[in-house]
């Protein structure tokens, strides 16, 4: 066989701006790659477009270990198996050892959430606290103090981080585009 190819951190992070790109067109990711004392990482970060949920699944493919918590350990996954005209088949061990994904909402889009929450949380009569720990009143206004009892937003920028979950994340960004 062709043996393993172990590529860089930033050759994997090529090839995810790539599959990222195919995967979402028309949304603008930044894909930054970082190489430390004891591995490497690949830094992902967008704003609205596709959910955090759809972009981690796609981004964990090409990440080359998985971090046990209770153990305090890291362990390298075996290499990926690719198609390879000439051999068939060669593996590929990507080279950066973790992916983050951080999704950034823009005002207008958390006002269009806040617009599309509002009204269940109206239509209800819900009084209640906002995750952030705001208590909502009737006018959908803030009263300051207190904790979480609902999951409605107390601003536009909670709505979009608390109150999407509450319609319904995916439903809510399908409604949005």
């Amino acid at each position: 066989g062709a043996g393993t190819e172990y590529l860089s951190c930033a050759g994997t992070a090529k090839l995810l701006r790539q599959a990222l790109k195919r995967t979402f067109s028309g949304v603008k990711f930044s894909v930054r790659s970082d190489v430390y004392a004891g591995g490497a990482s690949i830094d992902i970060s967008w704003t609205d477009g596709p959910t955090e949920k759809a972009v981690k699944a796609l981004a964990d493919e090409f990440a080359g270990a998985d971090f046990d918590g209770m153990q305090d350990l890291k362990t390298y996954r075996a290499p990926e198996l690719v198609p390879d005209p000439e051999w068939g088949v060669r593996e590929i061990h990507f080279g950066a050892d973790f992916i983050f994904c951080a999704r950034a909402i823009s005002d207008e889009l958390a006002a269009k959430i806040l617009h599309r929450v509002r009204p269940l949380h109206d239509d209800h009569g819900q009084l209640g606290y906002c995750r952030c720990g705001v208590l909502i009143g009737a006018d959908g206004y803030f009263i300051p103090g207190g904790s979480w009892t609902r999951a409605v937003g107390c601003s536009p920028w909670c709505a979009a981080r608390a109150g999407a979950a509450y319609v319904g994340a995916d439903t809510l960004q399908a409604d949005l585009k």
